[in-house]
C-alpha cells in the first residue's frame, strides 16, 4: 500500500477527507504497493476505483476519473528505495568524507529507480519476484552495472559472495521485451584489457536487447583510507581503451546499426583524443551519465546560436564560467570555438581544484560549494564579472553537496554570481543576460 501524505488535490479532495495515516491499497481491485503498481493496474476507461484504508483502520472506496490518477500520485509518500548488498572495490559512497548529510552515504539498489530515473542497478539482490514483476509490467529500459561478463571478475570486484552469471540474468530479461543500457566501471587490472573485449562480445550478442555498454573510469577520492588498493585510469590506459575500442565500435555498428560501445567523455579529455561527433553516438542512450554529454551540448548549444542569430538575439554579455577541471578542459574545446565563430563576447574559463573530494575528482557533478565558493573568492575584484556557476553541483533543492547554497557562495563576492537552470539551455540563458 501506499500512504498518503496530503489531500487529493481539488477538486478529488472533496470525495476523500484525508487524515494522516491514511493509504491507497487498491485500484480496481488490484493490490498496490508502489506507483508502478498504480499505472500498471491502470484501467482503460474512463473511471477508477481506488480504496483506501483510514487511519483508523476502516476501508473507503471513491471513484476518481482515470485522467486524475497522475494528481494523485502527488499525494504518496516518496518511494523508500531499497539498499545494495554489495561491496564494490570501487563504490564511490565509500570514498565520501565524513560530517555530510545521511543520504549522501545511502547506496542503492533498486530497480523501480533504474526504471524510473536511470539509476543503476547490479541484479544481485533482486530476486524471482522482483524479476517477475519486471518481466510482467514491462519495466523498460532497466539500466545495469555489469562490470565485467566474467563470472569470476564480476564477484570479486562487487565484493560479494554468491556468484551470479549476470549475462544470464540479461538474456532472461531481454528474452522477456526488456530493453538494458549497461555500465562497465573501467578499474585497470580488474576488468580492462582482454577481460572488457569477453565484456563486449558477451554483451555485443545480446543485442539490441541489451541497447548500449557504457565505459567510465574509475573515480578514486582522497579518502579511500582502509578500501581495496586501486589504480586511476591514466591517459596511456585511456589512450589504450580509445584505441581498443573503436575497432568494436566500427564492428557494432555494421552488426546493430549503432556504437553500441560508448566511451564517457574523461577518456578523450585524458588521451588527448577528439570527441566522436554527435552522430556517433546515436540517440545519446547514457548522456545523463557523461557519456557524449560534451557532444551533445556542442550540437544543442549550435543549434540554439543559428535559432538566436535569425532572432537577433545572440549573448551581449561577457561571461566567467567556473568549473571543474575536466568540465573547463571540455568546454575550452566546444564552446570557445562556437562564441569565437559566431562573435560572441569574451568567455572566461576557470577551473575550481576539487579539495572536498581530492585534487585526482574532476568532474562538475562531485565539486562541493566551499571548492567553489574558494575558487568564486581567488578571481580579481576588477572588473566586475558575471560568473556562471555549474548546475550539475547543485541538486534539486539547489544544495550543494556539502549543504551550502548559491547565497552562500556568494556572499563577500564583488561579481554577480549565477547558476543557469541547466546545461541544455545554456545558450538561451546566456542570451537573456544584460550587464548589471
Amino acid at each position: 500500500m501506499i500512504e498518503l501524505v496530503r489531500p487529493f488535490p481539488p477538486p478529488l479532495h472533496r470525495r476523500h477527507a484525508w487524515q494522516a495515516g491514511d493509504a491507497v491499497t487498491h485500484l480496481d481491485g488490484d493490490p498496490v504497493e508502489d506507483i508502478l503498481d498504480l499505472y500498471y493496474y491502470c484501467p482503460d476507461g474512463e473511471h477508477a476505483r481506488v480504496t483506501i484504508r483510514r487511519a483508523d483502520g476502516e476501508f473507503c472506496e471513491i471513484t476518481v476519473p482515470v485522467a486524475a490518477v497522475d494528481t494523485i500520485t502527488s499525494c504518496f509518500a516518496p518511494l523508500e528505495f531499497r539498499t545494495c548488498a554489495c561491496r564494490c572495490v570501487f563504490c564511490f559512497v565509500d570514498q565520501n568524507p565524513p560530517g555530510m548529510r545521511d543520504g549522501i552515504y545511502v547506496k542503492d539498489e533498486d530497480y523501480r529507480f533504474s526504471f524510473l530515473y536511470g539509476n543503476y542497478i547490479t541484479l544481485t539482490s533482486i530476486g524471482k519476484r522482483g524479476l517477475q514483476r519486471i518481466k510482467t509490467q514491462r519495466l523498460s529500459p532497466l539500466f545495469v552495472s555489469v562490470h565485467a561478463t566474467d563470472i569470476e571478475v564480476r564477484t570479486r570486484m562487487l565484493g560479494i559472495k554468491r556468484r551470479h552469471d549476470v549475462v544470464a540474468q540479461l538474456a532472461d530479461l531481454v528474452d522477456a521485451g526488456i530493453e538494458i543500457h549497461t555500465q562497465i566501471v573501467l578499474c585497470p587490472g580488474w576488468n580492462d584489457g582482454p577481460v572488457l573485449e569477453q565484456s563486449y562480445r558477451e554483451l555485443l550478442a545480446l543485442a539490441p536487447g541489451v541497447a548500449s555498454v557504457a565505459v567510465v573510469p574509475v573515480g578514486l577520492t582522497a579518502h579511500r583510507q582502509g578500501l581495496c588498493a586501486l589504480e586511476p585510469v591514466t591517459p596511456p590506459i585511456a589512450r589504450r581503451v580509445v584505441q581498443q575500442t573503436s575497432g568494436w565500435q566500427q564492428k557494432a555498428r555494421t552488426q546493430t546499426g549503432s556504437s553500441f560501445v560508448y566511451l564517457s567523455d574523461e577518456f578523450y579529455l585524458l588521451a588527448d583524443a577528439n570527441f566522436p561527433d554527435a552522430a556517433f553516438y546515436d540517440d545519446f542512450p547514457q548522456v545523463d551519465n557523461a557519456v557524449g554529454l560534451t557532444s551533445y551540448l556542442e550540437q544543442r548549444w549550435r543549434d540554439d546560436l543559428a535559432v538566436q542569430a535569425d532572432a537577433g538575439e545572440l549573448p551581449t554579455v561577457a561571461v566567467t564560467i567556473v568549473s571543474s577541471e575536466l568540465a573547463v578542459e571540455a568546454l575550452r574545446r566546444c564552446l570557445l570555438p562556437l562564441a569565437a565563430e559566431a562573435g560572441l563576447p569574451p568567455v572566461e574559463l576557470v577551473a575550481a581544484p576539487n579539495e572536498f573530494y581530492g585534487r585526482s575528482v574532476t568532474v562538475a557533478g562531485l565539486l562541493s560549494g566551499a571548492d567553489l565558493r574558494e575558487t568564486l573568492h581567488r578571481l580579481p575584484d576588477r572588473p566586475r564579472r558575471t560568473v556562471l556557476l555549474p548546475p550539475r553541483a547543485f541538486n534539486s533543492d539547489g544544495v550543494t553537496l556539502d549543504d551550502l547554497q548559491l547565497t552562500d557562495l556568494a556572499e563577500g563576492v564583488r561579481h554577480r554570481v549565477l547558476v543557469p537552470p541547466d546545461e541544455e539551455g545554456f545558450v538561451g540563458f546566456w542570451s537573456r543576460l544584460r550587464d548589471a
